[in-house]
């Protein structure tokens, strides 16, 4: 049963435009990663504990959210329920999240939704989307991006989290990444594990006259790598969409 939120939801906005630079790894062992990380000349240290991120991202009839990133449509969203927490049936205080690429640079809108509950053991995607439009009724550009998707991808995997001195640029580590199709009916009865790393290189657009430096000791080629890209193209047929 969801806690229903005592407040209408309210957006926090993103402070500015940025970029995320991302680079892929394969068969590469994390801590030789994060070594990569604090060898780094900027000076990256980690900020925060590690935690495992939970994620239910939701597209069209037509997958056109995933379609339009395959084809590099310059302006583009991806819509997104994110918690923390290891037990990724648990979810406790998620922020539903639409993310907004123009170009090389990219926004997002977070809503946390204080207050609110779900089990994934007890409840579906579907019926849990069905609850969250009722707690966005008053984000009426939300409610109509909410009311024509589905949940089409259910996926996980470890964050770490650094930052450089000068404060300028983050970078996190993601790894141990397993996908899950939300529409099983028991969805763990999908899972696909990948043993892919991806480093993100993250900062404002004012301080791009920087970012090759740090970029060309992280030792790994820039990619164009999406986590939501990476799950459909695992889980199902994408030539069928």
């Amino acid at each position: 049963m969801a806690k229903v939120a005592d407040k209408p939801l309210e957006p926090q906005t993103a402070s500015s435009l940025r970029y995320e630079r991302k680079f892929h790894y394969a068969n590469t062992p994390v801590e030789t990663i994060i070594q990569r990380v604090h060898n780094n000349a900027f000076g990256f240290h980690e900020i925060y504990y590690k935690r495992k991120v939970n994620n239910i991202y939701f597209d069209d009839g037509n997958y056109n959210f995933y379609k339009q990133n395959v084809s590099g449509v310059a302006s583009r969203k991806k819509l997104r329920l994110r918690w923390y927490g290891d037990d990724t049936c648990k979810i406790e205080g998620p922020t539903l999240e639409v993310k907004k690429k123009m170009g090389e640079v990219g926004d997002k809108d977070s809503y946390k939704l204080k207050g609110i509950s779900f089990d994934l053991g007890k409840q579906k995607p579907h019926e849990i989307q069905a609850i969250l439009l009722g707690e966005t009724k008053e984000l009426m550009s939300i409610r109509h991006s909410f009311e024509t998707v589905h949940p089409t991808l259910l996926n996980t995997y470890e964050r770490r989290y650094f930052l450089s001195f000068c404060g300028r640029y983050r970078i996190t580590v993601d790894y141990n990444q397993k996908f899950y199709n939300p529409n099983y009916i028991t969805y763990q009865n999908s899972e696909i594990r990948i043993n892919d790393t991806v480093l993100e290189l993250k900062y404002a657009t004012q301080d791009d006259h920087e970012a090759r430096t740090v970029s060309q000791q992280i030792d790994a080629r820039l990619s164009k790598n999406s986590k939501y890209v990476t799950g459909i193209n695992l889980l199902y047929h994408p030539q069928l969409l």
